[in-house]
């Protein structure tokens, strides 16, 4: 049976899909939760230009954090290229499983990363419950940093490698 109930709403602008569709290599997308009027989470996908700038793409407003949701939002967004063969090709997100498993549903073509924010957050909050003295937890945040802000491909390896004797010292 079909309901005539509103569950979700996708929105975006003219301008910008113009956008995502000149900048479609790379998305970003964050939901929210319980932080409008309404208590409902809230999908915000961002592009990224090719001199770094951001741009919204589109907001969706969703009755539930459910895969199904987020698929439903996805494949409205991948509705919105004007050409069938070019789509992202880097998607970051938080960790939210619902979320990541809908864009490799509906993305499948793209490479999921998780977000740098967050994922420091988390070293941040596994450092707390493992490593001990305070003096100690912040010489690992210090060698997570670097390894996180390694930009040369030959020195990367060093960089995890003191990563992890830091970690087990």
């Amino acid at each position: 049976m079909s309901s005539r109930v509103v569950s979700d709403i996708f929105w975006t602008h003219p301008d910008f899909l113009k956008l995502l569709n000149t900048f479609s290599n790379m998305l970003l997308m964050d939901s929210t939760y319980k932080t409008n009027k309404y208590r409902l989470p809230l999908l915000e996908i961002v592009g990224v230009t090719s001199t770094g700038l951001t741009f919204s793409a589109a907001f969706v407003l969703m009755s539930t954090k459910r895969e199904k949701n987020f698929t439903w939002a996805l494949q409205r967004l991948r509705g919105f290229f004007f050409r069938g063969d070019v789509y992202p090709t880097v998607i970051v997100s938080d960790k939210n499983l619902a979320l990541m498993n809908a864009i490799e549903i509906v993305f499948l073509e793209a490479c999921s990363l998780l977000c740098r924010f967050h994922t420091k957050k988390n070293v941040k909050a596994k450092c707390k419950m493992l490593v001990h003295p305070r003096e100690a937890w912040d010489v690992v945040m210090k060698a997570w940093t670097i390894v996180i802000d390694c930009t040369d491909c030959e020195a990367f390896p060093k960089c995890v490698e003191e990563f992890e004797s830091v970690c087990l010292a």
